[in-house]
């Protein structure tokens, strides 16, 4: 096994666990204005702003994680092999494996990410609207880290 790349990994689940904890602790402080409307989010106080900061701050940042350390090093791993491969055909490979539930589901959260990194004044009903389902959908993404995280935890566990 690729010690470098079992480095890689390690950290990568450590940054994601992280990043989930600040994420549910985000949402339940967030719960009471789900879901929004432009009104609610135009008068959101100083300390909403900051939750949901950092709500949208810890999923960019899960969410990269997975997708630059996460993914790429367990398939590395698991295929035994540092060629370079593209994103979307590791996706369809770890979907395969058993190790993402679902690629679709990973696009629409890629998707939601680069709505929110975008942010435009005149975009607050875009803005709403991707909040709203972000959260919706939260669950599941927090269901694609563990899903990976519970997989590898087996995999190792059968080896050793």
């Amino acid at each position: 096994m690729n010690p470098h790349l079992k480095q890689t990994l390690e950290s990568a689940f450590r940054e994601c666990e992280t990043h989930r904890q600040k994420i549910q602790r985000a949402q339940l402080l967030l719960q009471p204005l789900f879901p929004l409307t432009v009104t609610v989010f135009e008068q959101l106080s100083e300390e909403d702003v900051e939750h949901l900061d950092q709500l949208i701050y810890r999923f960019t940042k899960m969410q990269d994680a997975m997708g630059k350390r996460l993914f790429p090093s367990i398939h590395g791993l698991l295929e035994e092999s540092s060629d370079p491969v593209a994103f979307l055909d590791i996706l369809h490979r770890l979907e395969k494996l058993g190790v993402l539930t679902s690629v679709a589901a990973w696009q629409l959260f890629r998707n939601l990410r680069n709505n929110l990194a975008h942010d435009y004044p005149e975009g607050v009903s875009q803005t709403v609207d991707t909040l709203n389902l972000l959260i919706e959908r939260m669950g599941a993404f927090i269901g694609l880290f563990e899903t990976a995280q519970k997989d590898w935890q087996r995999r190792m566990s059968a080896r050793a």
